[in-house]
């Protein structure tokens, strides 16, 4: 059952078995299995799971690392946790599946584990509630455990044995509850992360289903909780909002990847800015920020939901790309790009503040809506025949097939464009650990069309290119300090951008004349530049 709020109250039920809806508000249900009374008036999904009262309580599916070792004082940071505290060769203890009293006293790292979660990776995917209230909840054992294998990932010259499996397990085998959806989502972030594309698809699926279940993609559900425990509700909406997100993120950057969500946003209130949990009104749907924003009605609207409205043109991009759109439909997309960056507040075009601090948010944002319009134009250009690697690249997912334009130049410098933008990103700050593992994808991503107009035009890329491919390699490098996803990129795209340099420096000058007219300029079956297999 879902811990709801932080009071106590007592069931009474009159039937032996009751909905999820009517056990988490603690309400009489009539036990129709059909569908209860309370849900039809409601208009929520009534969803039924057996009962655990009276069963004796199960242990965890998988083992519960113990570190041996004492805090590190001060602000805790990568680089401030020892990382003697953690070895490949501690001891295993089976821990019981959920909590009651918050953090284990026992274990003085979990509370270290959790705040290199806050400090660094909730900045850019803030869906389970602040620190505060999330130790004060209750909050199930497998939950706690993803946000600390997480969390370990910061560590310094970390490490880390592939604890993902026993995890997954362990959430896989629980009841149905919010918490049980957000751990499958940071899940699906992490193991994307760890270059397991696959299983990262699996949980995103698991997370999807079970989030529908639930109902979290109905108004009604975060509205009812607000009542009793105004955190919990925005929680529930973001975490609505970031699987919306996170499903066309995967879509775009994995070769295998595909959107499970097909429908239309579902009018789900927009989520708050990243600090703001309390009861103070509910946010406007995507809908009605769309039709504030068509006459540039500019509205107070949060950072993560611009976050939201990027990703929706995002899942319209992809699936412009994988069919046959037309000129005027691709126009009237990049029209909805453009006028996206030019109705943004001044407030929110200011990604980096004075005092060096980004907004994460916006941050991501921009970096979407960039992609967005890479995978809106890269059809229509013409570097699909000048890409150094055709097929199995993670992170970088070209489409099956050119679609004919009567202006492919316009197209391939759409893409340049959008390439440029998303390395310019990097350099707003030094310091990257905290950017989303996805940021990796898009540098990826961008370096490969870099390498691509180098093929096109050695001497304009020689001018600008080669710098924007140093810096995404470079910031792939910090970062991979923390993600193997970024890790196993960088040395493979040094050696992709090797081969390309050696390749174009044995071609003749005279080919060049004419870079649009020629098919290729490289004999791209001879590289073998596949970054990672699925």
């Amino acid at each position: 059952m879902e811990p709801s709020s932080l009071t106590t109250a007592t069931l009474h039920p009159s039937v032996s078995v009751a909905c999820l809806n009517c056990r988490d508000k603690h309400v009489k249900c009539d036990g129709n299995v059909t569908g209860c009374s309370r849900c039809k008036t409601l208009n929520l999904l009534c969803y039924y799971v057996p009962s655990r009262r009276g069963r004796r309580a199960r242990p965890s599916p998988y083992p519960m690392l113990m570190v041996d070792g004492s805090p590190h004082p001060g602000n805790p940071s990568p680089g401030q946790c020892s990382s003697a505290a953690f070895s490949g060769t501690a001891a295993f203890t089976l821990m019981p599946q959920r909590v009651t009293d918050g953090l284990r006293e026992s274990d003085p790292m979990e509370g270290h584990w959790l705040t290199l979660f806050y400090v660094h990776f909730y900045q850019a995917h803030p869906f389970v509630p602040p620190r505060e209230a999330f130790v004060h909840s209750a909050p199930p054992r497998y939950l706690i455990d993803v946000m600390k294998f997480i969390g370990m990932h910061y560590l310094p010259a970390h490490q880390l044995p592939d604890q993902s499996g026993p995890l997954k397990e362990a959430v896989q085998q629980s009841d149905l509850t919010l918490e049980k959806v957000q751990a499958l989502l940071l899940l699906s972030i992490c193991l994307h992360a760890r270059t397991q594309p696959k299983d990262a698809r699996e949980c995103l699926a698991q997370a999807i289903t079970e989030s529908l279940q639930l109902g979290l993609h109905y108004p009604d559900y975060s509205a009812e909780v607000e009542m009793s425990d105004p955190v919990r509700a925005e929680a529930a909406r973001r975490t609505w909002w970031e699987i919306f997100i996170i499903d066309a993120l995967l879509a775009a950057v994995q070769v295998e990847g595909i959107l499970h969500l097909t429908v239309e946003p579902p009018d789900v209130p927009l989520p708050r800015d990243a600090d703001e949990y309390g009861p103070n009104g509910v946010a406007s749907s995507i809908r009605e920020m769309d039709r504030q924003t068509y006459f540039h009605r500019l509205g107070d609207y949060s950072s993560a939901a611009y976050r939201v409205q990027a990703g929706c043109i995002l899942r319209k991009c992809l699936l412009a790309g994988q069919t046959h759109v037309t000129e005027e439909g691709v126009d009237a997309l990049d029209a909805t790009i453009a006028a996206w960056f030019h109705r943004l507040p001044k407030p929110k075009q200011a990604i980096l503040h004075p005092n060096g601090t980004l907004d994460e948010m916006m941050f991501q944002a921009v970096m979407i809506m960039h992609c967005a319009s890479l995978y809106l134009h890269f059809p229509k250009s013409y570097l699909l025949g000048f890409l150094p690697v055709t097929s199995q690249i993670f992170c970088s997912r070209p489409p099956d097939f050119l679609s004919l334009s009567m202006n492919p130049q316009m197209h391939t410098a759409k893409v340049a464009t959008a390439a440029v933008k998303l390395a310019k990103l990097g350099s707003l700050s030094t310091s990257v650990g905290d950017h989303s593992p996805f940021f990796v994808c898009t540098l990826v991503l961008s370096s490969i069309m870099q390498m691509a107009m180098l093929s096109v035009d050695r001497d304009e890329a020689a001018r600008t290119g080669r710098q924007y491919l140093a810096l995404n390699v470079g910031i792939l490098r910090s970062m991979g300090d923390i993600w193997p996803i970024a890790a196993v990129s960088t040395s493979r795209i040094q050696d992709v951008a090797v081969e390309v340099e050696t390749a174009l420096a044995a071609q003749p000058r005279e080919v060049e004349s004419d870079p649009f007219g020629q098919p290729t300029l490289l004999d791209i079956q001879e590289l073998d530049l596949s970054l990672v297999t699925t």
